[in-house]
């Protein structure tokens, strides 16, 4: 189980899931075989969505594919990492950026580029989160959701504040809107 634990969370696992996407996107792939059953993947770009079916037993695979295409890699390892016994109780920060983890588009952000310039990675996520700069600021900050979900993973402590992260700190991105007259991304009514 180590092994599985290290490979879900390593770069690595992230890279290739998003190469698959990639490939199911341009159509170079329609399914996959895994444990033996075919699993049937498309894509639809009117709805943005990727569709995995299959039957029998392979109907688990294709939920799983559906879960890290659609909602992302770290949504699928703490489904995985969930369902290991002893792994639940302390995933509680990880299951909220995997909620709030968004696919970056600086059209629909609005802002100037050094607005999307992580501070952990100092280049600009294709997977993001918000995080408020700290529990009781208004202002929040973009992250690539990987690299801060790592962080977090470390026990690490917010890059900017030094604070403890904690659930309230981690936003929708719905939530938050850029302020011109700050510079910054703030809390929509905040």
């Amino acid at each position: 189980m180590p092994g599985l634990i290290s490979y879900v969370s390593s770069a690595s696992f992230v890279n290739e899931m998003m190469e698959l996407r990639q490939q199911v996107m341009e159509g170079q792939i329609g399914g996959f075989l895994l444990g033996g059953e075919r699993v049937r993947v498309s894509y639809m770009p009117d709805t943005g969505r990727f569709l995995a079916e299959s039957e029998g037993r392979g109907r688990v695979y294709a939920e799983l594919l559906n879960i890290a295409f659609n909602d992302g890699v770290n949504v699928l390892r703490n489904r995985i990492l969930s369902a290991l016994p002893g792994m639940g109780g302390r995933n509680s920060l990880q299951e909220k950026i995997s909620e709030c983890a968004f696919t970056v588009d600086i059209e629909k952000l609005q802002c100037p580029g050094d607005a999307l310039q992580c501070p952990i990675t100092l280049e600009q996520p294709e997977n993001g989160v918000f995080i408020k700069n700290s529990g009781n600021s208004a202002v929040c900050t973009l992250f690539d959701s990987v690299s801060f979900s790592h962080l977090v993973r470390e026990g690490g402590v917010h890059p900017l504040t030094r604070e403890t992260i904690t659930p309230s700190m981690i936003v929708k991105p719905e939530d938050c809107i850029f302020d011109s007259s700050k510079g910054n991304f703030i809390i929509k009514d905040g």
